[in-house]
């Protein structure tokens, strides 16, 4: 238990070190922050009001937090000595639902809000819509609560158990964990209304063909996170916003580039769903819906009243087309870009039947002839919008050590992979006791190379020393003294004068007020 190496960590006066909070052992393993069965207070888990739990996160880091509210005592089964005449109780084991977000923004169509949200099972469910109204900034009588497909109204005098039976959602409790239960939050409009009243479900071949004609909107749409796909979103995102490619898609000329017969490709049907998606976030917005622009409140995390969507679509062919991206894992943004730059590159590719061109070498030709030649070979078998916008060459030079004969090869790129630079320093913190007359010690913080020898570390502190006029050297052999070295400094090379003073200190190992060792140079 973290609690009780904490206390300890207190009363010994941390003379050890104490690991971050953890409390992924007390999770089950449905990646919500539900507890683990047959848990017990005070030997697996410790209670902590709000404010303890926040200093603690503070000094020592780690998480994640596992919040609990305080419900009316639920009687079940014989009472325990502990448990006569108390009232209220810690509620460990809340449900766990999926809260939607339907407001004017997104035309009375339920969003993704909260995922895994613990509701009390005893509490009314008016304390769930004051929370939640309370996250969103609103009034909570501005709001109401319904369960999602059922369009079912929810009453928020009695608890979400009593509602879901009623509703005849499940049967008892013990159909909770089998139940996915999507419970939407629905805020009024400006006009006081409930915008899922109010959606227009039908459209008539005029306006539809209205709509596909009109000009573009401004692509400022927001991407729902389905679970840790944010490379996803922001990948997207950046493919949206190039012109050409978004032009490309929006005005329909991919069709006569879909390539259905290469081996490499995907029949087109990435480049389809891409399509799709595309035409989508740059489609013009409806007139009729107003976006209200609500004032924000500091610190507070408020959806933004603009149009949204979720790619749900996209990313279910998307893990059709490939099983790595078929979960809602995290993934590399790279990869997925590089996967789908390649993928539409197939599908729509020009070249029907790529022929065989062989690698030429450099013989000593001069780098753009060669160049030219390793691109036009390259578009002879692959010509797609792709290439055209996101296909670069970098030069590779190999040398023989035998002849020194060099081969030089110009191949094609969609992304570089650019390392970060490794920092080769280390801080290294000394004490320094100079040996003037009552000087104090000073504490000092150098940077050298982690490779270096400990004499680099005291040059380095002799450039720092010497910055600050503080050359104290006692005498060696070569019996010069830090007077005659500061009066004759204009005399002797810097580097020379920090080997001197480096060699004229020693490092020593001190314990409770005495030197254990002199450290080797």
């Amino acid at each position: 238990l973290w609690w009780k190496e904490w206390e300890r960590y207190s009363k010994e006066g941390r003379h050890f070190s104490l690991p971050s909070i953890n409390n992924d052992q007390l999770l089950a393993s449905n990646r919500s922050l539900a507890l683990r069965a047959g848990l017990r207070f005070r030997y697996d888990y410790e209670l902590l009001p709000p404010l303890a739990w926040s200093a603690l996160q503070g000094w020592h880091d780690g998480g994640p937090p596992i919040s609990r509210t305080v419900a009316p005592f639920h009687e079940k089964g014989p009472l325990s000595s502990e448990r006569k005449g108390r009232s209220h109780e810690i509620e460990l084991h809340p449900m766990f639902i999926t809260i939607l977000l339907s407001d004017s923004s997104s035309g009375g169509e339920p969003r993704p809000f909260q995922q895994c949200f613990p509701v009390s099972r005893y509490l009314p469910l008016r304390s769930l819509l004051e929370n939640l109204c309370q996250s969103l900034d609103v009034d909570s009588n501005d709001a109401r609560l319904w369960v999602n497909h059922s369009r079912a109204i929810l009453k928020l005098d009695n608890n979400i158990i009593q509602q879901l039976k009623t509703k005849k959602i499940i049967n008892g409790e013990e159909d909770i964990m089998n139940k996915n239960v999507e419970i939407v939050v629905e805020l009024k409009d400006e006009e006081g209304g409930w915008p899922s009243s109010q959606k227009e479900v039908k459209y008539d071949e005029k306006n539809r063909h209205e709509e596909q004609t009109s000009p573009l909107g401004v692509g400022i749409v927001g991407l729902h996170n389905m679970g840790n796909t944010c490379y996803m979103n922001s990948s997207i995102q950046c493919l949206s916003h190039t012109p050409i490619l978004r032009d490309y898609f929006t005005t329909k000329s991919y069709l006569n580039d879909i390539n259905r017969t290469n081996p490499l490709g995907y029949e087109g049907h990435l480049a389809q769903v891409s399509a799709v998606l595309f035409n989508t976030l740059w489609r013009r917005p409806n007139p009729t819906r107003s976006l209200s622009r609500k004032k924000l409140v500091s610190r507070q995390h408020v959806p933004l009243n603009v149009p949204c969507l979720t790619p749900k679509t996209f990313k279910d062919t998307l893990g059709r087309l490939n099983s790595d991206f078929s979960g809602n894992e995290q993934h590399d943004a790279q990869e997925l870009l590089n996967f789908l730059l390649s993928g539409l590159s197939e599908d729509l590719n020009r070249i029907m039947e790529k022929p065989y061109t062989e690698a030429p070498d450099s013989d000593g030709r001069p780098d753009k002839e060669l160049a030219d030649i390793w691109w036009s070979n390259h578009l002879k078998r692959e010509m797609s919008i792709i290439v055209a916008l996101f296909t670069g060459q970098y030069k590779s030079l190999l040398t023989c050590q035998t002849c020194q004969y060099e081969s030089a090869r110009f191949e094609p790129f969609c992304s570089i992979e650019v390392p970060l630079p490794e920092d080769d320093q280390v801080s290294v913190q000394l004490v320094y006791f100079s040996l003037k007359e009552n000087s104090v010690a000073t504490k000092y913080s150098v940077r050298a190379r982690h490779d270096g020898k400990l004499f680099d570390v005291l040059v380095t502190l002799a450039k720092v020393l010497h910055g600050d006029n503080d050359i104290t050297i006692p005498e060696r052999n070569d019996k010069t003294s830090s007077t005659q070295l500061h009066n004759n400094e204009h005399n002797v090379d810097n580097a020379e004068l920090y080997d001197t003073m480096a060699k004229n200190m020693t490092v020593v190992r001190m314990e409770s007020g005495y030197i254990a060792n002199i450290q080797p140079e």
